[in-house]
């Protein structure tokens, strides 16, 4: 499912390095809120993305979690570099059972280079990609990437990747850290304070790479 990026030249090293944040992976489902489905509660995050110690740009991660027990997340990430902008965009609904529908969309200097589709069908989920490949996953999904600025995951042996439309491991490393495992055995390691992420960090390629809770 995930779609990989081979570039070339003097910034290839930052674009492994972007395939790498976006498993946090980015955008959009349409969600609608209906009249009897108030927002009960509505938080926002910002997060600077720190590459190396340079300064490259932002993550906002909205929730806005409905009295019916239902939520909605919107993460968006902006990143910067020389003659190259990446926005990246996550949109996830859940109602009181799992997840009810996702997309994961990935903008390089305003091309579209990623783009998955899931929702809930009988069964399990259907899953639609870039190229329109169709596939299903058999199974509930009751806790995914996206969550995880939100939400620790107390307890969670594996979550389900909005980008890639797959399962991927999660561990405890000691109270409030976690390190999630990608397919290609790079790591994020996620760290929380009251049930809230306040950073993220990872590396790539020799890059050091964090993403800090700044409000």
């Amino acid at each position: 499912m995930e779609l990989l990026l081979r570039p070339s030249g003097r910034f290839g090293k930052h674009f492994f390095l972007l395939a790498l944040l976006f498993l946090i992976g980015s955008m959009p489902v349409n969600s609608h809120i209906g009249v009897n489905a108030l927002p009960a509660h509505t938080q926002n995050l910002r997060y600077t993305v720190y590459v190396s110690g340079s300064n490259r740009g932002t993550l906002r991660a909205q929730i806005i979690r409905l009295a019916d027990k239902s939520f909605n997340i919107r993460l968006e990430t902006k990143l910067h570099f020389p003659f190259t902008d990446v926005v990246s965009l996550i949109q996830v609904n859940y109602s009181a059972k799992g997840l009810e529908s996702a997309s994961s969309l990935k903008h390089i200097n305003n091309d579209l280079k990623e783009e998955v589709y899931i929702r809930r069908v009988e069964g399990g989920y259907a899953l639609k990609d870039l190229d329109g490949k169709d596939s299903r996953l058999l199974t509930e999904i009751p806790f995914s990437v996206g969550r995880l600025y939100h939400d620790e995951p107390v307890g969670m042996k594996e979550l389900f990747s909005e980008r890639l439309g797959a399962f991927v491991p999660i561990r405890t490393l000691k109270a409030g850290e976690y390190e999630l495992i990608q397919p290609d055995g790079k790591k994020n390691v996620f760290v929380y304070r009251y049930g809230i992420c306040t950073e993220m960090r990872t590396e790539m390629m020799a890059c050091n790479v964090r993403f800090v809770l700044t409000d």
